[in-house]
């Protein structure tokens, strides 16, 4: 007489009505969740890696490749701002991405009303699309008087 054990997947199968499986069905279905488990676990790892930011979640504007690296365009801050108009004009020498750069160091510094508003012309960016930095308002530096 030979009995033969059922695994808890056979058990399982039974009780919600699919019936025996064969031992292949049980080894594809194993497979299947395995890759399952690993894409998961990689979306997962992903995310962590990201700060919980998947491609797919991320909202609005992100900042253009390449902007963070201004330094050796900060000089630019420190001319008068009709000045730094016609460098950051899209017919300038300043690209796009460094604009965005140099915005965001100015925020993070002076955070000057004028400068902030004229790259932000520049980029067509509205106050809530601006990058991370100092308070929300900015220091307005125009002069009251001539004195």
């Amino acid at each position: 007489m030979t009995t033969t054990t059922k695994t808890a997947e056979q058990e399982a199968a039974e009780a919600v009505g699919i019936g025996k499986l064969s031992q292949k069905d049980l080894d594809d279905a194993r497979r299947e969740g395995a890759l399952e488990a690993a894409k998961e676990a990689g979306k997962a790892a992903f995310k962590y890696a990201t700060d919980g930011n998947l491609m797919s979640e991320i909202t609005g504007k992100s900042p253009p490749p390449g902007y963070d690296d201004v330094n050796l365009l900060a000089p630019l801050l420190g001319q008068p701002v009709e000045e730094l108009k016609k460098q950051i004009a899209p017919d300038g020498p300043v690209p796009e991405e460094k604009v965005y750069g140099l915005l965001a160091l100015e925020r993070n510094g002076q955070n000057r009303t004028d400068y902030v508003r004229a790259m932000m012309q520049r980029l067509g960016l509205k106050a809530d699309e601006l990058p991370g930095g100092g308070p929300a308002y900015t220091n307005d530096s125009t002069s009251i008087s001539k004195l």
